[in-house]
């Protein structure tokens, strides 16, 4: 362990006992750069150059010591970079979360320009409340701000990762996503399309050019499926014969549901149009390939059918699901299974319309003994 003194005239490093350059003379007495080696227990070397005095580098010098001590005696490692643990989450995302496509369109989209080199002590609360605050939807138009929600999902993710790395082991520190207080969310929202929209959205569906696209929209409407389910798709998944669908749960949990007649004529429809004979995919991109995105294609339909530029893809999921929640011909249960929801708690939020369907029932009772008083 040493620190070196520099010659700035033959750029050369000497022991701190050297006075001078013994190749030009020069005197190292007022030099303002130092090397500093510091050797570790596996026989490697640290090197470091240091700018300003020797009370600096004897400063840098007793830290990297501290450094290689803790690593020697209390098994203290470095920690990963965020990016980095970001790369082996997303690998197993794919294999483990339904919802991984979405996760990695977050990050890269919302927390990957912030952490760039950044390793995951270094990371404090104050940074994710920036990444946070900073979150909108178009760059070129600064005031387009994302939504509570989808402010919450990124915190969630990042929380999740640190989460995940803790567990694993990747990293023994804190989370700093833990100490921010989520953006309120009202849940209880549930956007729904009403008859005259529906009518707006298919005449303009009907004239569309991007045919393929405007099936998966009509898919959606008639089926109730997410957006992911449904660009997901691909043709092993459908029995024709016997009208059902196949959805695979990354987590295993795989759901058969039966599909209605418009929803069959819509795929066989879709068959007609597919790009190539040998295409995997039900509503796939131009190239036949699996969807990525279908908020582009959206939007302008959106706009096109003159619906309110708040309505979102999936509002057509929840429009399917207060229709027939409403019809009064279809309980909770039934709703919560077309629905492919994983508890009962989730599709709750629609059994208002049923109670309001059970009082319109409750009511013809009124009406039936009126009548009959009425003509006695």
């Amino acid at each position: 362990m040493a620190i070196l003194i520099y010659c700035s005239k033959c750029n050369l490093f000497y022991s701190r006992k050297n006075n001078k350059c013994s190749n030009c003379g020069l005197s190292l007495t007022n030099s303002k750069k130092f090397r500093i080696n510091v050797s570790t227990p596996n026989g490697s070397r640290i090197t470091k150059t240091v700018e300003g005095n020797l009370t600096l580098a004897r400063r840098v010098e007793a830290k990297i010591k501290t450094e290689v001590m803790q690593q020697k005696h209390l098994g203290i490692r470095k920690a990963p970079l965020l990016s980095e643990i970001w790369e082996k989450y997303a690998i197993w995302a794919k294999e483990n979360k339904k919802s991984w496509r979405h996760d990695i369109g977050r990050w890269k989209k919302h927390v990957s320009p912030h952490i760039k080199g950044k390793r995951m002590d270094k990371i404090y609360p104050s940074d994710i409340e920036i990444i946070i605050k900073k979150m909108i939807k178009d760059p070129d138009n600064m005031k387009m701000k994302h939504a509570p929600a989808t402010k919450k999902q990124v915190l969630v993710l990042i929380r999740r990762v640190y989460n995940w790395a803790i567990q694993l082991e990747y990293y023994t520190g804190s989370n700093p996503a833990k100490k921010i207080q989520p953006p309120k969310v009202q849940n209880q929202v549930t956007e729904c399309l009403n008859k005259d929209e529906i009518e707006k959205l298919l005449n303009t569906l009907e004239l569309w050019p991007n045919q393929l696209g405007a099936l998966l929209v009509k898919f959606s409407l008639y089926t109730g499926l997410r957006q992911d389910e449904i660009m997901g798709l691909e043709w092993k998944d459908v029995d024709l014969e016997n009208g059902f669908i196949s959805l695979f749960d990354p987590k295993g949990k795989p759901a058969t549901l039966p599909l209605n007649n418009e929803a069959l004529k819509i795929i066989y429809e879709a068959e007609k149009i597919k790009p190539f004979e040998g295409c995997m995919y039900i509503f796939p991109n131009q190239f036949g390939e699996r969807r990525v995105s279908f908020y582009k294609i959206w939007s302008r339909i959106r706009d096109a059918a003159g619906l309110s530029k708040t309505f979102r893809f999936h509002g057509l999921r929840h429009t399917f699901a207060s229709y027939l929640a409403s019809s009064g011909e279809v309980d909770l249960y039934t709703l919560q299974k077309l629905l492919n929801h994983q508890s009962p708690q989730m599709t709750q939020r629609y059994a208002h319309l049923l109670d309001e369907t059970l009082r319109r029932g409750a009511g013809v009772a009124d009406k039936v003994f009126n009548n009959i008083n009425a003509e006695l």
